[in-house]
């Protein structure tokens, strides 16, 4: 969207009608066209592109990233579409949706479904009269007769089982896309964590938002790292989920609340009616179990608090020491992980020179002799194992990455893992037997 359409949407956003009615004219003639197409009726896609756009307005705040707004609202009134043509199921009549003798058109195949599967759900009575009066043909007074009934009570009794079919097969079409997920605070502060993990590069979207993988597993990556949280509350999720520019200020601060999943959005419902809805992301998801391998034979094992402690100690030696960057360089915070078998200890060390990216070919040199030169260190114990000889391994890691990481893990167990190969390879952090997992690639120092 242009930068036009961009400021349009801001404004928007922060109350302004006018800029609204700009949006609603600028997008209401695609749109239309679209809608019209899908149900048959430019009259139904009137009406159902007035409701999309009322529920854009009511949640544009929520929108993070304003050159998305087509797309968005696309998905919007998509959803409203779909929503429309299952509620019309209740309206059709009940012969026109049973017709066997009539080749089925794709979109009534779920409908056909829906209701058998719903009359499947009535009481035996009702379902007698439904079953012999509309899938068999009999008239009122047949179908008294072969269910030794009067033929008031047969249609008495119609009426009522319509009634209640048609709530059935709402409460089935809507169900099929609907799903509601109880989160408790262990969830909530996962999916928060979860989502520190994500990137903001324009080229790569996907990076932006957050997986909710099969099995409970919440999963980011901004491709220098990765966070992969298990949440109780989604163990029973059917497919991935892939919502969009989630970001931990968006999630309400409470204990608990429902995850509403639609087929193209997501909303967290808190128990005092708060409401904050993602848009979800047609998939697939980065294929990151490949992408990130599996962990390296070297284990090291340290608590938790020793980690972050270490990770904390070190950070002073970063940036507050490394002010004087002349033109040409980049200053990234780095440091040297070492883990020693012999000394059963990790440690983390920075230099005078450490972390200096060269961005432009003619840069000046840094400065070298006029800077004292120094080196600061410091270690905790740990367990280390499968070191050959008992030696050490050396990785240089960003320390911003490494810290967001640690953080992430820090009150999920008293103890980190770290899985290792090489200097080059992924490190791999594991928390909690297994339950949240992280990688943190290596940097490559120049």
């Amino acid at each position: 969207m242009e930068r036009k359409g961009e400021n349009r949407v801001q404004r928007a956003a922060a109350g302004d009608a006018a800029a609204f009615g700009l949006l609603v004219e600028e997008h209401t003639p695609w749109l239309l066209v679209r809608l019209t197409r899908r149900l048959g009726s430019q009259e139904a896609a009137e009406d159902v592109l007035q409701e999309a756009f009322m529920a854009a307005y009511q949640q544009l705040a929520e929108l993070r990233t304003p050159e998305r707004f087509g797309a968005w609202l696309c998905s919007i009134a998509a959803n409203k579409a779909r929503i429309w043509q299952r509620r019309r199921i209740a309206q059709l009549n009940l012969l026109d949706q049973l017709d066997l003798a009539a080749a089925p058109q794709p979109e009534k195949q779920e409908i056909r479904a829906l209701v058998r599967k719903a009359i499947g759900r009535l009481s035996t009575p009702h379902r007698d009269v439904i079953v012999h009066h509309y899938l068999k043909g009999y008239s009122y007074q047949q179908t008294a007769t072969l269910l030794h009934l009067q033929t008031p009570v047969v249609k008495s009794r119609l009426q009522k089982a319509r009634k209640r079919l048609q709530k059935e097969i709402i409460a089935m079409a809507e169900s099929s896309t609907v799903q509601t997920f109880k989160l408790g605070p262990a969830d909530l502060t996962g999916l928060r964590r979860v989502a520190r993990f994500t990137s903001d590069d324009p080229q790569r979207p996907i990076m932006h938002c957050v997986c909710l993988d099969i099995g409970g597993r919440m999963v980011a990556t901004d491709g220098s790292r990765l966070l992969n949280w298990s949440s109780k509350g989604l163990a029973s999720l059917p497919a991935p989920m892939i919502l969009d520019s989630l970001h931990p200020a968006m999630i309400p601060a409470t204990d608990s609340a429902l995850l509403i999943a639609e087929e193209e959005s997501a909303t967290l419902q808190t128990a005092d009616g708060r409401r904050v809805t993602f848009p979800a992301m047609p998939g697939p998801y980065l294929k990151y179990q490949e992408a990130v391998g599996t962990p390296g034979p070297i284990g090291v094992a340290v608590r938790s608090e020793a980690l972050t402690a270490c990770v904390e100690e070190i950070e002073p030696f970063l940036r507050d020491r490394h002010q004087r960057v002349k033109s040409g360089w980049e200053y990234v915070p780095s440091v040297q992980m070492r883990v020693s078998g012999a000394e059963e200890k990790l440690m983390l060390r920075t230099t005078r020179d450490q972390g200096f990216w060269q961005t432009e070919e003619n840069a000046d040199e840094l400065p070298g002799d006029d800077r004292p030169d120094w080196e600061h260190a410091v270690s905790c114990r740990a367990e280390v194992a499968n070191i050959e000889g008992g030696g050490s391994l050396r990785v240089d890691l960003n320390h911003d990455f490494l810290k967001t990481i640690v953080a992430a893990l820090q009150d999920a167990a008293e103890e980190v893992r770290i899985y290792l190969e090489h200097s080059a390879a992924p490190l791999h952090f594991e928390a909690g037997e297994g339950q949240h997992t992280a990688v943190l690639m290596p940097m490559r120092m120049a």
